[in-house]
């Protein structure tokens, strides 16, 4: 009797212990569960300031397009293309402008009516948007940051006639000087990195 009174005690010690232990917090619980979901459908948005505009959003419209030699001229580079409430931004990056004094400016425009190939054998299409000048640095390397107003998205610069971003030799006339880096743009071309498929 002595053992089964015993058993008893033990059997109601484990269950208590079960309901208790279960309620506590912390382990395996249902509260653990919903803290996960919580957490996992938490929606974060982050601040950026693209064009002189603050954007809260967890995404930007934006694009990379590669810019590469032109006229044997070893430049390369990037152009990112970055809808804005202020405009489309265009920043550019580059390599490799050797020989340059520091500040020497760099004409830079996207081109409409068509391609790098054209303009390479010397087909060069009308300027559609001028863009700031790349600047040289020290180390070789130049930027600009241009924001084109009106409206204009990826997709409308996409459209359309072909177009192309091309960065020129430093102005020594009145001529437009050759290209020293170029990328198209089209639907194809160039890598969209946030919002979606473009």
């Amino acid at each position: 009797m002595k053992s089964k009174a015993t058993l008893l005690l033990a059997l109601t010690f484990v269950a208590l212990f079960g309901v208790f232990g279960c309620s506590s917090g912390g382990g395996g619980g249902g509260d653990g569960g919903s803290e996960t979901t919580s957490s996992t459908t938490k929606e974060e948005t982050t601040s950026t300031t693209v064009g002189g505009q603050e954007v809260t959003s967890a995404q930007v419209p934006t694009t990379t397009i590669s810019l590469t030699p032109s006229n044997d001229s070893g430049v390369s580079g990037t152009a990112t293309l970055t809808e804005t409430p202020g405009g489309l931004e265009v920043k550019l990056d580059m390599r490799n402008l050797v020989g340059d004094e520091i500040g020497t400016e760099h004409p830079a425009h996207i081109h409409e009516g068509g391609t790098c190939a054209d303009d390479q054998a010397g087909n060069g299409a009308p300027v559609r948007y001028p863009l700031t000048s790349v600047v040289t640095a020290q180390d070789g390397t130049g930027t600009s940051t241009t924001v084109l107003q009106g409206g204009l998205t990826l997709d409308q610069l996409a459209s359309g006639a072909p177009k192309y971003i091309n960065v020129h030799a430093p102005q020594t006339g009145d001529e437009t000087p050759l290209g020293i880096a170029c990328g198209d743009l089209s639907r194809s071309g160039g890598n969209t990195t946030s919002g979606g498929e473009r």
